[in-house]
């Protein structure tokens, strides 16, 4: 048997190459010297190894950072060559054991910041909770919570009904810091401190600047705007308790496609006259074995026949609903009243407007008569309804007013704001919900109505934009041609503590000659004795209410 002293003399070299290789490699070299022995005869060399075992432990600090950071320390690095080497020996076993190596790394591991908590929160009374206006909202609210999550919001959908239901939370103290409201409700609860004035607020916010929208008198702001002219486009003034958000409109919608099938060239300005072009269009568009008629009726004194009278009338082209001092209504002064006669008429007497009572039977499946291709001209407050029903069925779009002798009709605009209640300032939260109301009025939530087309937006950096623009429908941009281009809009004047009173007067006296109950001038007396009456009972309060104003500042 060979001795381990004869094997390292005869075999030291071979030891040597093996040994200085590990040392390499541990120094971060790896090099294989080897020197081979000449030998006699061809013995076989066994040589057991054993399985490389790595242990790899990870040491893991964990910080929060704002970026991935990953360091790795160096560490020793074993590198083994296995190289046989015969040397003249009958049987060598040679037992490679495995050194265990702890690989410690150290690993910077990022931890995710944790979304920053909500510091207030707001209640937000509103209707905007179907449809597009419904998609519209969320998509805002949405947004909302991305640029401040500071401000959780909770969304409390309300119907029309709001005058009866919020006026209930506030006299008992459990109404939304903001609500979707109107300017009749917002006047009978504003002076019993039911909303706070932010004027204040608005003075240091840095997104705020009135000019940037029209001017809606009376809806969140206190102006008594009872006579012309309005200074729609010169932007909001007055003490403030609330901000726009949603406005509309009596435009006028064509059916281009029943206009071609009769012949009729479609409206332009200088040949769309009330009582001449138009009346002609609607008797050559009125088909009944269609149920096809002229253009669609209405009631309401908004959608027609206010804004008609407007442009009828002899000489006073400047008529509000009702006179500067709230004690009589003055619609139909100086020939205004041809306006009524004419919409009422075209039911009863010539047959080119549908009675009201088909109105859901000319509607079908399609919610209302225009969109179901049985009306000529109808009425709206926005577009984007329409856009969905139509669904391309037939070419339609929005055009120029019906015309008097001075030219296009006025209109009618209204607006519903977003108030402050005095839970916002009970609350301590004034301030956040003046910065939530600034983002709902603001170009980025407008812009997304724009493109909805749920509402007409408030915003005239949007009127000035492209999304107001382009179609469906045709001639979408008339809705802003006519809101900007002019400052004789007729509006609400919702400066009145018994505001609703008044309106569900004269809405209600007018309602019998559009039935055919009465003739329009009967329909007209009616109206103006319920609507005089209440303004002349509640004239004292209207006056007491309007001292109140006067204290304020803005």
């Amino acid at each position: 048997m060979v001795t381990r002293r004869q094997l390292l003399r005869m075999g030291g070299t071979a030891a040597l190459g093996i040994s200085g290789a590990v040392a390499l490699a541990a120094c971060g070299e790896t090099q294989v010297v080897t020197k081979e022995v000449p030998v006699d005869r061809v013995v076989v060399k066994e040589v057991e190894v054993e399985k490389i075992v790595t242990q790899q432990v990870e040491k893991v600090v964990t910080q929060e950072v704002e970026k991935v950071v990953e360091r790795e320390v160096p560490v020793e690095k074993v590198v083994e060559v296995e190289k046989v080497v015969e040397v003249p020996v009958e049987k060598v076993v040679e037992k490679v054991v495995t050194k265990e190596v702890q690989k410690v790394v150290e690993k910077v591991v990022q931890v995710e910041k944790m979304a920053e908590r909500p510091r207030a929160v707001l209640r937000f009374a509103h209707d905007h909770s179907s449809g597009l206006r419904g998609k519209q909202m969320q998509w805002a609210l949405d947004r909302f919570a991305q640029v401040r999550p500071d401000i959780a919001v909770k969304f409390e959908p309300q119907n029309h009904m709001f005058q009866d239901s919020f006026g209930i939370q506030l006299a008992g103290g459990t109404q939304a810091e903001c609500a979707l409201l109107d300017g009749g409700f917002f006047h009978q609860w504003v002076d019993k401190g039911g909303f706070v004035q932010i004027n204040s607020y608005l003075d240091k916010h840095q997104d705020w600047n009135p000019r940037n929208y029209g001017m809606w008198p009376d809806q969140h702001t206190i102006n008594f705007a009872n006579k012309h002219p309005i200074p729609w486009n010169d932007g909001i003034t007055g003490p403030s308790f609330g901000l726009p958000f949603q406005a509309g409109m009596n435009g006028v919608l064509y059916n281009y496609t029943l206009f071609e099938a009769a012949g009729i060239e479609q409206p332009s300005a200088g040949n769309w006259g009330i009582l001449t072009d138009f009346l002609d269009a609607a008797r050559a568009l009125t088909d009944p074995e269609n149920d096809q008629y002229g253009f669609r009726s209405s009631s309401s004194m908004w959608g027609f026949w206010a804004g008609w009278g407007r442009a009828l009338a002899d000489g006073n082209e400047e008529l509000l609903y009702y006179d500067e001092n709230a004690s009589r209504m003055t619609i139909f002064d100086d020939g205004a009243h041809r306006a009524h006669d004419f919409v009422v008429n075209a039911i009863w007497d010539e047959g080119i407007s549908n009675k009201l009572e088909d109105s859901k039977f000319l509607s079908g499946e399609f919610s209302d008569p225009f969109s179901a291709g049985k009306m000529g001209v109808a009425n709206f407050g926005s577009a984007g309804n329409y856009v969905v029903r139509i669904a391309g069925r037939f070419d339609w779009g929005i055009n120029v007013q019906p015309e008097g002798p001075r030219g296009e009709a006025p209109i009618h605009t209204s607006q519903q704001p977003h108030l402050v209640t005095n839970a916002a300032e009970s609350n301590g939260v004034m301030e956040q919900a003046v910065d939530m109301l600034v983002f709902f009025a603001g170009p980025e939530v407008q812009e997304r109505a724009a493109i909805d087309r749920g509402f007409v937006p408030v915003n005239l950096e949007v009127h000035a934009g492209p999304a107001m623009q382009v179609a469906p429908p045709q001639g979408h941009n008339h809705i802003t041609r006519i809101l900007t281009g002019r400052n004789d809009h007729q509006h609400w004047q919702s400066a009145h503590p018994s505001w609703w009173e008044w309106f569900d007067g004269w809405r209600k006296g007018s309602d019998r000659s559009f039935i055919g109950e009465v003739t329009p001038e009967e329909g007209r007396e009616a109206l103006l004795a319920a609507s005089n009456n209440i303004l002349e009972n509640q004239h004292d309060a209207w006056v007491d209410y309007k001292n109140w104003a006067g204290t304020l500042t803005s």
